[in-house]
């Protein structure tokens, strides 16, 4: 452990996130981060916790299993007291961690001065192998790489705009949207050594060379619809087998499942799915691809993909607890990608083409669905549709605000 004032942030390096002010909450509960390797968890929490007095526990190290066992509830006590922060970085790598955060939730509650508790994790706590201990016990909130929105609060909206295409490509984890003549190294090397390592840390019993199989199998099927008995008979698995490690790459922000819509929810599991990949540079790094977005056949596969995972960060950021689904255009020659969003019964559809055709499924989803707004979104239409889409608090909430102020003054 250390107890640490957080280092200075470099502030030509930092690229504000748009979930900071809801990760910014007052205790007792412990506030989760969880998200893929390399999208910012940590620097997140350093930002939060700059200038301030940090107790830090870093996953995955003896020292920090043996401080956060605790025998007694005095144990527990004396690590929120020693520093008026409290932050356990990559959690899910502690065992049972779940029991560990109840115990300090709950022993929170009780001082008088609680104490902040953050965790940063792969999965959500609720969701690590384990008793679901800590149910109740925490906010979690899930960090994607950059969104569109948080590249034009660093650079305008403009100089984003010119640069769509290469974020198209290239994606936008930090490391390959800040630095374009390095990226498709480090995209490369992601893929072959960070992105899968908390799932095999999470699931030993998985196979390494079954869950790449998988993994690339479904960056090639973008914007198609999945079948889990298909897909298992051209990688030579079961089923079950499958269909279980896709749920666990989901469960670990690497994939993310989209339901064809029906008017019948009982009906969604039955109606298909399509899966995207969280981000368009580690999709292009798995199919080995990182030609300009212009010369690419399968410049819409890479919109579609890029659409869906801009809505993904805005409906996490934003919580506004819109489900999203794909559309099945059926009877219509044209068939572009169909988005929709739901919520407390309205929809919003979002048809997604690359390129200037005249839009072939609003008359007939109309005609289905007349109360619904129906958008067509290209590339160009990216300022217009996520420009002003984010609801930013201009500062911190005055809880938060006065919660600090109340700390003893020797803390900070």
């Amino acid at each position: 452990m250390q107890a640490l004032n957080a280092k200075p942030i470099d502030p030509n390096n930092l690229v504000p996130r748009a979930i900071r002010r809801k990760v910014e909450a007052v205790p007792p509960k412990a506030v989760v981060v969880c998200g893929p390797r390399c999208v910012g968890k940590t620097s997140l929490i350093e930002q939060i916790t700059q200038g301030w007095l940090v107790s830090w526990y870093a996953g995955g190290r003896l020292e920090t299993n043996d401080a956060l066992c605790f025998h007694t509830q005095d144990d527990a006590v004396n690590v929120l007291t020693a520093a008026p922060i409290l932050v356990i970085d990559d959690a899910h790598k502690i065992p049972d961690i779940g029991t560990i955060v109840k115990i300090l939730v709950d022993v929170n509650e009780q001082l008088q001065k609680p104490c902040q508790i953050f965790l940063t994790s792969s999965s959500p706590i609720h969701l690590l192998p384990g008793p679901e201990s800590a149910v109740g016990r925490t906010a979690a909130w899930r960090l994607w790489p950059f969104s569109l929105h948080e590249m034009a609060d660093k650079l305008g909206w403009e100089s984003a705009a010119a640069s769509l295409d290469r974020f198209l490509v290239d994606g936008l984890m930090p490391a390959a949207a800040l630095n374009a003549c390095e990226a498709h190294d480090f995209l490369d090397d992601y893929c072959s050594g960070s992105l899968l390592q908390d799932f095999y840390d999470l699931y030993p019993e998985q196979s390494p060379e079954l869950a790449v199989k998988i993994l690339t199998a479904l960056a090639r099927r973008i914007g198609a619809e999945i079948s889990y008995d298909a897909l298992a008979r051209d990688i030579g698995a079961s089923r079950d087998t499958v269909e279980d490690c896709i749920f666990k790459l989901e469960a670990c922000s690497i994939l993310r499942t989209c339901p064809a819509f029906s008017s019948n929810p009982a009906c969604e599991l039955k109606r298909g799915r399509k899966i995207y990949i969280f981000d368009n540079g580690v999709l292009n790094a798995l199919i080995h691809d990182f030609s300009p977005f212009a010369s690419r056949a399968d410049a819409g596969v890479l919109w579609e993909n890029f659409f869906f995972m801009e809505r993904v960060k805005l409906h996490d950021t934003v919580r506004d607890f819109k489900r999203m689904f794909f559309w099945k255009a059926t009877g219509v020659h044209r068939k572009e990608p169909v988005f929709l969003e739901a919520h407390n019964g309205r929809i919003e559809a979002f048809e997604c083409p690359v390129s200037d055709c005249v839009s072939s499924s609003r008359a007939f989803f109309k005609k289905k669905h007349p109360e619904s707004a129906f958008t067509v979104v290209r590339p160009v239409d990216c300022v217009r549709i996520f420009k002003d889409a984010y609801c930013e608090p201009a500062s911190v909430d005055q809880s938060l605000a006065d919660y600090r102020k109340a700390l003893e003054g020797g803390s900070k």
